[in-house]
């Protein structure tokens, strides 16, 4: 979108300038709007309680899959997460997934921001009340590890990931304050920088994040109790289509979900792989992925297969279609059985496929990672037909 078009719309590039990641620069942050924010601690440490249950419980009881929160979880639950709405009363915060090393927040902008604050702003806010809350109670503790947390070195000198000490400029949620530090000067952050965000459009999309939220738990226990996570399903049935799977199914769980497609040749009969255009799309792409989207694609074309093999180099989720069939002693090649018991692949074969000649075939597949990227119907049918 062109500077004239945003202001056109009553947008300004200023309003679209936000720290973070999947920040979509077409939106007006400060305006009404439900998002999923989602935050991770810096270097993934479990400061935030552990994981306890197992899969085998009962849904509801306390031998389901729930998160134990340490004292810091609990500070955040009961204070820090009320502070939003204490401070932006326009802001409701409807559903909160705490994890050990991240948090999601489902939050609802019901009128437009004050002047000059959007979404960044919030975000921030609540950083830096957690960063600070996680300080005090490490200034309290006696002595040994952080709070809630597994062994972790602390950081020292100018190590990534730490704030230099400068007083702090206001303690209202969404000021840019830098909270105190320590006598020595440096202190490490909570939180990863920037923050990721989900714009959400329609129930289907809403059902579809509730429920990942509230899986959390059980998909952190079931990877803890199956290392090795890997599955052959012969049927699956998939927005009414029949496929055979290998690998990791609740990657189909998985609330985002973005096809990976690109022709051979651009509009100019350059292969599309050599361009600018190829370079900068395939980054975003795996950044996307980074961020805990799955990227869906038959791998045909050049430019396909490079994003393949990078996601797959990267240990990033990916879900691939091929016109192999998948029968009951089928197996990847080497590499891709290893990704696949890692849990970060899962690979359909289509009962049927569609299409007389292989070109006509994967053009079908490429179809396919399209109706796979918007499904929410999925079903594993017994050798008998029933659901399971």
């Amino acid at each position: 979108m062109t500077r004239e078009e945003m202001i056109a719309k009553g947008l300004t590039p200023e309003e679209t300038k936000h720290n973070g990641h999947r920040r979509a620069f077409f939106h007006d942050y400060s305006r009404p709007g439900l998002y999923m924010i989602t935050l991770v601690t810096e270097g993934r440490k479990r400061l935030f309680g552990c994981i306890e249950g197992c899969t085998r419980g009962k849904k509801g009881s306390a031998d389901y899959p729930h998160l134990q929160c340490s004292v810091l979880g609990d500070l955040i639950l009961n204070e820090e997460v009320k502070k939003i709405s204490q401070f932006y009363p326009m802001v409701e915060v409807w559903k909160v997934a705490l994890m050990p090393d991240h948090i999601h927040l489902l939050v609802r902008v019901k009128a437009k921001l004050p002047e000059g604050k959007h979404l960044g702003n919030i975000v921030r806010g609540f950083k830096t009340g957690c960063t600070r809350a996680w300080w005090k109670l490490e200034d309290e503790k006696p002595s040994g590890d952080a709070l809630g947390t597994v062994r972790d070195e602390k950081p020292s000198g100018d190590a990534l990931g730490t704030v230099r000490d400068e007083k702090p400029r206001g303690n209202a949620l969404g000021t840019d304050i830098v909270p105190e530090v320590s006598p020595s000067g440096l202190r490490p952050v909570l939180y990863q920088a920037g923050y990721h965000d989900r714009i959400i459009m329609g129930d289907g999309t809403l059902e579809n994040i509730c429920r990942y939220m509230d899986e959390n738990p059980f998909r952190a226990k079931l990877r803890e109790e199956c290392p090795n996570l890997m599955q052959r399903q012969l049927h699956l049935w998939i927005q009414g289509r029949e496929y055979a799977a290998f690998g990791n199914l609740f990657l189909l769980k998985y609330p985002e979900k973005e096809q990976v497609f690109f022709h051979r040749k651009n509009k100019e009969g350059m292969p599309t792989h050599l361009t600018p255009e190829y370079a900068q799309e395939k980054a975003k792409l795996l950044q996307h992925a980074e961020q805990g989207a799955v990227l869906v694609t038959p791998g045909i074309s050049e430019g396909e297969k490079q994003v393949v093999q990078a996601a797959l180099t990267g240990h990033l989720p990916l879900i691939i279609l091929q016109k192999e069939p998948i029968t009951e002693y089928w197996k990847p090649s080497q590499g891709r059985f290893y990704t696949c018991a890692a849990g970060r692949l899962l690979i359909l074969a289509p009962w049927n496929m569609v299409g007389d000649s292989d070109y006509a075939r994967f053009h079908s597949l490429n179809d396919l990672a399209h109706e796979i990227c918007l499904a929410t119907d999925t079903r594993l049918l017994g050798i008998g037909g029933q659901l399971k």
